[in-house]
């Protein structure tokens, strides 16, 4: 197990309008699962990529084991990498595949076989090993993707979106397998997605990045009940947390379509955000008033998505098929516990408990 630290990592693409990687200071433990979530283009695969050595970096350090890595090779770093293309060679056998990396250190044949087999019972595709990669499944092809970086036996394993190309029920297949690989290898692993449910459910510890800049690192569910910022508030979430606008004073939020008591002292102007499944139903004229615009039914959960009367604001909803279901264009009043509140600021940051 090894130990990532990433010091003041800058990236600037050429005529680009802004750095992609702006500065990037992140700590990841020997034998953690790191997942970097955002959304497209906010910097965490060239991060991945910079780590691994395959995009070279205008300044900071990458120090993997105590030892600084950002001028050495991709090949030297005792880093692998799954991508989410796969990469196999078309022309060679599963086996052949998983051999390729040992077969350039230099292994004896018996070695390699001893260590391919190894590997193949690890991932259950024993029975493919003398198979084309083209007669393989897209999850057959992701496990000898990932047995080939196993072989290896790298200090970091770097993973690239790598279900993204699966069908639904195969991703989930698919994060039950990393995350039994992960408990059973004990190895650092950093994963890249723009998924939040992988992030979520995969991940020891969320880096959320945007715009090259990394908002905030936590466990999944402190990153969700205590979110740091207007941004993380939103990623995470589906449906998002809702968002409106209100007054603090006299120890409520008053809104143009009601108000919500809140415990919290002062005046000022706040975005206030509910996530959808802490909305209740209050008594007519208390809370806030809600037109529903529709009503989608998902199986296990409805989502009810309305506007805030009075300033047109969206919110949604969540309730259990067996609860009473609005019509479109029906009113709705709404109430929240006060510690489902966040309260943001002017510049987009939780406010503080204390005014």
């Amino acid at each position: 197990m090894a130990e990532l630290q990433i010091r003041a990592l800058r990236k600037t693409y050429p005529g680009a309008a802004a750095p992609v990687l702006q500065g990037i200071d992140l700590d990841v433990a020997a034998g953690e699962f790191m997942v970097f979530v955002g959304p497209s283009g906010c910097g965490k695969s060239t991060l991945l990529r910079a780590i691994a050595g395959l995009e070279p970096v205008d300044g900071g350090d990458i120090v993997l084991d105590g030892a600084s890595i950002v001028a050495q090779p991709p090949g030297e770093r005792g880093v692998a990498m799954v991508f989410q293309s796969y990469a196999l060679y078309p022309h060679l056998t599963v086996a052949a595949n998983l051999g390729f990396p040992l077969k350039m250190q230099g292994l004896a044949k018996g070695e390699i076989r001893r260590q391919v087999n190894e590997v193949a019972q690890t991932l259950q595709i024993e029975p493919l090993l003398e198979r084309l990669p083209k007669s393989l499944s897209g999850g057959q092809r992701q496990r000898v993707a990932i047995g080939r970086a196993i072989v290896r036996r790298p200090k970091v394993f770097l993973f690239d979106e790598p279900l993204s190309n699966l069908d639904a029920a195969l991703r989930v297949q698919m994060r039950l397998e990393l995350a039994r690989l992960h408990r059973e290898l004990g190895t650092t692993m950093v994963y890249v997605t723009h998924d939040q449910v992988e992030a979520m459910t995969l991940g020891g510890r969320i880096a959320v990045f945007n715009s090259g800049r990394l908002e905030q690192v936590g466990r999944p569910l402190e990153l969700f009940q205590a979110p740091a910022n207007v941004f993380v508030a939103g990623f995470l979430g589906s449906p998002r947390m809702n968002f409106f606008q209100a007054e603090l004073r006299g120890g409520a939020l008053h809104t143009a379509g009601g108000q919500l008591p809140c415990a919290r002292a002062g005046r000022a102007l706040v975005l206030c955000g509910v996530r959808p499944e802490h909305w209740r139903d209050a008594e007519a004229g208390c809370g806030l008033a809600v037109d529903a615009d529709a009503v989608e039914h998902l199986g296990d959960v409805v989502i009810i998505h309305g506007r805030l009367a009075g300033s047109g604001e969206l919110l949604s909803i969540k309730r259990a098929p067996s609860e009473a279901l609005p019509q479109v264009g029906q009113r709705l009043w709404l109430q929240t516990e006060t510690e489902h509140l966040h309260l943001f600021g002017p510049d987009g940051n939780i406010l503080p408990a204390t005014p």
